[in-house]
């Protein structure tokens, strides 16, 4: 409970903040005009998700389908995907500086494009009850000194939980894997700290690639109790047909 109290007080902190200093477009570099990090032209220019399935939010093969083909004959353990952009340049450059440097800019950025994709997404629904973001283990969190999926969380406002999951498991890198050795990867790889009885929660990643990872950690929260589990990604991969730059 301290520790959400001071996320909370520092991220009020670090709108006031940036809210005062001059724009930069992290994209362009030119001056925004306001108080934001993006520019318009790239904005209006980024990679969107088209037509995208509610569950996986990758496209459907037609507009008019409910499901994507997949979800319908193999649905995942969540229930619903939002993701704010797919994953193709530039965006896999602002999610690079994300994960690997701590970019605050580009976290608040990324966050802000998906807090706007969550708010289109749930003008018919409540938001979930808990917000959750994919934990990294120990091991990885000490050698990279931030969890990128966090970093985005605060953004997104709501009752967020950084110690609400575990990653127990400090295990190999997904890229490159099948879906059965990601599968193996991921068993027992997280564990929750607390109940979620008949809550909805939320799962915020960076990346969602094949759906492993928050399919694993979606299992292990309703183990735990929750009702039902959406995933909020900042970016989509696509299927190899769909789209040939993949996170790997």
């Amino acid at each position: 409970m301290r520790m959400h109290r001071f996320d909370a007080v520092r991220g009020r902190f670090d709108r006031l903040l940036w809210g005062l200093l001059p724009g930069v477009c992290v994209l362009c570099d030119l001056s925004t005009g306001v108080a934001a990090d993006l520019c318009e032209h790239c904005c209006a220019a980024l990679p969107r998700l088209e037509a995208p399935c509610p569950r996986c939010a990758l496209p459907l093969q037609n507009q008019g389908d409910a499901l994507c083909t997949a979800c319908h004959s193999r649905p995942p353990p969540y229930a619903r995907t939002v993701a704010a952009l797919r994953y193709s340049e530039p965006v896999a450059r602002m999610i690079h500086r994300l994960k690997f440097r701590g970019s605050l800019i580009d976290a608040r950025v990324l966050g802000g494009l998906l807090a706007a994709s969550i708010a289109a997404a749930y003008t018919q629904q409540p938001l979930p009850d808990v917000v959750v973001a994919v934990p990294l283990s120990r091991r990885r969190l000490l050698r990279r000194g931030h969890n990128q999926a966090a970093l985005l969380a605060r953004w997104l406002g709501g009752p967020f939980e950084p110690a609400a999951c575990e990653r127990v498991r400090d295990t190999p890198p997904q890229a490159g894997l099948s879906r059965a050795r990601r599968l193996l990867n991921l068993a027992d790889a997280f564990v929750a700290r607390r109940r979620f009885d008949d809550l909805r929660v939320a799962v915020v990643d960076d990346v969602m690639t094949t759906g492993t990872t928050v399919g694993s950690l979606s299992q292990t929260l309703l183990a735990a109790g929750a009702r039902e589990v959406h995933v909020w990604a900042a970016a989509r991969t696509l299927q190899p047909t769909h789209e040939s730059t993949l996170l790997e």
